[in-house]
C-alpha cells in the first residue's frame, strides 16, 4: 500500500518527464507573432506570484522572445520574489536581483561588463586575422562585421578548436539581450534616480517597468504611480495628488524608446514593442499596465485580462510607441464613456465613496481630467510628427 498522493506524484512526474522529452519546439513561424511567440518554450516558468497576477505574463512573452539572449537584472519586488524564491527559480536564464534603490545602475553595470568583454574578443580576433585559414577568416570577419549568426558560428568554432585565447571569453561571444525589471515602486520611487541614468545614457539596455501603480509587495501602499482618488495604505482617504508621469519624463531624452503595453488590449502591439526596443540601439523604456490583486478586482483575478483591456479602451492607459527615429506611434483608440465603468470595477476606487463621501467625486473628476490630459499629449505628438 503506498499514500494516494505519492502514487499521483510518480505518475504525473513520469508523464511530465515523457512529455519534455519528446515534445519539442515548433520553429515554423516567426517568433515575432502572437502564434509563432507561443510555439517557443519560454524560459520564465512556474512563478510563484498571485494567481492572476498582470506582470507574469510579460516576462513570459519576454523569455519566449529572446530565449538564451536574455540577461535579466531585476529589482527587489513582487517580480524578484516569485521569480526566484529559495528554492525554485523561475528563470532558465542569467538572472540577478539587486536592490530597489540601485537595480537601473546593476543592470547598466552588467551590460558595460559584457560590452568590455567583447572588445577584448574583437581585439583578440584581429590579432588572428593573418594567420587564420580561409574557412576561418570567413568566420572572423563577420563576426568583426557584426553579420548575423557570426557570432554563434565563432562560438562553435572555439569550442570545436579549444582556441585557447578565446575559450576564457566564450560566454561573452553570443549577442546578449539586457532587460532590467522590476515594479513601479522601483521605477517611479526609490529607483528612479537610477532610471533616469540609465535613458541618460547610449548604453543598449532595455528597461521593463511592471506597473501595478502601488506597493504589491509590501501590502499596497500608494506609490508615485498610484492615481489620485485611488485608495491604498497610506492613501487611506484616496490618494490627493496625481500620478508621475513617467513615460513624459522619459520622452524628455530623444535618445530613448519609450513605449506603453498593456497585453490584453493587444497582444501584437506588446510583441512589436518588445521587438522595437531590443533592436534599437540604445536605452529603452516599456510600461506595461499590470492589474494586481491589491486592486480589488470585481470580477475577480481570473480576469485581468479583460481588465487590461478595458483600461485601454477607456482612456485610463493608452497605448504607444516612440521611436527616436521614427517618431511617435498612438497605438490605441479611447471612450471615455467607458472610464467610469472601468474605475466602478475595482474596490481601490469603489470605496472611495464609503471612506471619503466629501471628496469622491472631486478626485474621480480630477482623475478622469489627468486620463483626457494624457491622452491629448499623446495626439498632439502624433500630429506634430505628421506636420514634420
Amino acid at each position: 500500500m503506498k499514500d494516494v498522493d505519492t502514487l499521483l506524484k510518480e505518475r504525473e512526474q513520469r508523464r511530465f518527464e515523457y512529455l519534455d522529452k519528446y515534445i519539442k519546439e515548433k520553429d515554423v513561424l516567426d517568433k515575432f507573432t502572437i502564434k509563432g511567440s507561443q510555439l517557443i518554450k519560454p524560459k520564465f516558468a512556474y512563478p510563484g506570484a498571485c494567481a492572476g497576477c498582470g506582470e507574469t505574463a510579460y516576462l513570459k512573452l519576454m523569455s519566449q522572445l529572446f530565449g538564451d539572449n536574455l540577461v535579466v537584472a531585476n529589482a527587489t519586488g513582487c517580480s524578484s520574489i516569485y521569480s526566484a524564491s529559495y528554492p525554485s527559480m523561475a528563470y532558465n536564464v542569467p538572472w540577478a536581483n539587486s536592490l530597489f534603490e540601485d537595480n537601473a545602475e546593476f543592470g547598466l553595470g552588467m551590460y558595460l561588463a559584457d560590452k568590455t568583454m567583447k572588445e577584448n574578443i574583437f581585439s583578440i580576433v584581429k590579432k588572428k586575422l593573418n594567420d587564420a585559414d580561409d574557412e576561418t577568416l570567413e568566420i572572423y570577419d563577420g563576426y568583426l562585421a557584426g553579420l548575423k549568426d557570426f557570432d554563434k558560428k565563432l562560438y562553435d568554432l572555439v569550442v570545436k578548436e579549444k582556441d585557447k585565447d578565446l575559450l576564457p571569453y566564450k560566454n561573452y561571444i553570443k549577442e546578449k539581450t539586457f532587460f532590467i525589471v522590476g515594479g513601479d515602486g522601483w521605477a517611479y520611487d526609490i529607483g528612479f534616480s537610477g532610471i533616469d541614468h540609465v535613458l541618460a545614457s547610449d548604453a543598449n539596455v532595455n528597461i521593463l517597468v511592471l506597473d501595478t501603480e502601488v506597493y504589491s509587495n509590501t501590502g499596497g501602499q500608494a506609490s508615485k504611480s498610484s492615481q489620485i482618488g485611488s485608495v491604498s495604505k497610506f492613501a487611506s482617504s484616496g490618494k490627493k495628488t496625481n500620478k508621475k508621469d513617467l513615460t513624459k519624463i522619459a520622452l524628455t531624452y530623444k535618445n530613448a524608446f519609450v513605449a506603453t503595453v498593456s497585453l490584453g488590449a493587444n497582444m501584437n502591439q506588446v510583441i512589436k514593442t518588445f521587438k522595437e526596443a531590443a533592436s534599437f540601439d540604445g536605452p529603452s523604456i516599456i510600461i506595461a499596465y499590470s492589474p494586481c490583486i491589491a486592486h480589488g478586482i470585481l470580477k475577480g483575478m481570473s480576469n485581468t485580462i479583460e481588465e487590461e483591456k478595458l483600461a485601454v479602451e477607456s482612456g485610463y492607459f493608452p497605448l504607444f510607441r516612440y521611436h527616436p527615429k521614427k517618431g511617435f506611434s498612438l497605438d490605441s483608440d479611447v471612450d471615455f464613456k467607458k472610464y467610469y465603468e472601468f474605475i466602478a470595477g475595482e474596490d481601490r476606487y469603489r470605496t472611495l465613496k464609503k471612506i471619503n463621501p466629501d471628496e469622491y467625486k472631486t478626485l474621480l473628476e480630477e482623475n478622469l481630467l489627468n486620463a483626457k490630459d494624457r491622452y491629448e499629449y499623446l495626439v498632439k505628438q502624433v500630429k506634430k510628427k505628421e506636420e514634420e
